[in-house]
């Protein structure tokens, strides 16, 4: 016979990596990630986001949901949080977990292949009447706190700071128009940013698959989109779609190079809910992008190219 330990970890792992069952909006609406506004006096209900820092918390009402307490700083932060108060009986059920990233309807940001941890090792995950002593830090600047109490009156006490990220990677914006730049930092990793909006996405400055530890200064050399022809196949990928994970989203444009000059900027319109910029770095190069991205003009929407 299995340990209750055994099934319970069997059966978060089928609750928590699944789409939620019965969350109070659309089930494809991801516009339940898009900003809202600050909770006044701390207490979230099942579904909550929060972008500033201080206490949350939350007490059940017997709901039988699914819920997600959704965490985001600015693109150059990272997530702290900590328990103050924790009683969620794994009796009758009830379970927590801590998320490194976003997780809505079974996917994932940042995504599985963006990330330098494994799925596993991105949940932590807690019941009982002991608060967890470990204070988590996320990989980016959003965290996910999901997590199912059927019992009323049960719940959990936590505080939620924001710290600077010296090397910022994955991110998603807050707003739907601004200015980001994006580096590698000579490292193997890929990057992406996240926009829940559709967007015009404006490329102002381009350094990627050119410059090198060994030759850091490099004549302009104008953009391509045949970026495998470069010798680490380093690229940008920008694409949009109407799910979370960039994994499942259509790519709009493919480019690399070197060009600095903003009157001849590449510009891609993406309809879809969600739009992506995404940087694929072999670890050859030193890698930099700085894009402009705010929402398409309605003369610039394409009927045919709606998600």
């Amino acid at each position: 016979m299995k340990s209750f330990a055994a099934v319970l970890l069997c059966a978060v792992h089928t609750v928590l990596i699944t789409a939620h069952p019965a969350l109070p909006v659309q089930k494809t609406d991801i516009s339940l990630l898009r900003r809202q506004t600050r909770s006044v006096d701390g207490n979230i209900g099942c579904i909550h986001m929060e972008s500033f820092p201080g206490e949350l918390q939350y007490v059940s009402d017997g709901t039988e949901e699914v819920c997600g307490l959704y965490l985001i700083g600015q693109p150059d932060q990272i997530v702290e949080v900590g328990f103050l108060d924790f009683n969620v009986n794994c009796e009758t059920g009830g379970v927590l977990a801590l998320f490194d990233g976003w997780e809505l309807q079974g996917e994932l940001f940042p995504g599985v292949n963006d990330h330098a941890l494994t799925l596993a090792e991105r949940y932590t995950m807690f019941c009982g009447e002991k608060k967890p002593e470990a204070i988590f830090m996320s990989s980016q600047n959003v965290a996910l706190i999901q997590f199912k109490i059927p019992n009323p009156g049960e719940g959990f006490k936590v505080f939620v700071n924001f710290k600077k990220n010296p090397q910022p990677c994955n991110a998603v914006a807050m707003f739907e128009m601004g200015t980001l730049t994006m580096k590698n930092y000579g490292l193997r990793r890929n990057c992406t940013t996240s926009i829940i909006y559709p967007e015009q996405i404006s490329m102002i400055n381009v350094d990627v698959g050119v410059t090198s530890a060994t030759k850091p200064i490099e004549a302009e050399i104008g953009l391509t989109d045949k970026c495998m022809n470069y010798g680490g196949g380093d690229y940008i990928q920008v694409m949009n779609g109407n799910g979370l994970d960039p994994s499942t989203m259509a790519t709009k444009g493919v480019l690399c190079g070197m060009d600095s000059n903003s009157e001849a900027n590449a510009k891609f319109v993406l309809h879809c809910q969600h739009s992506v910029v995404r940087m694929v770095s072999s670890g050859e190069f030193h890698n930099t992008v700085t894009f402009q991205y705010a929402p398409p003009k309605e003369e610039e929407l394409n009927a045919s190219d709606m998600c």
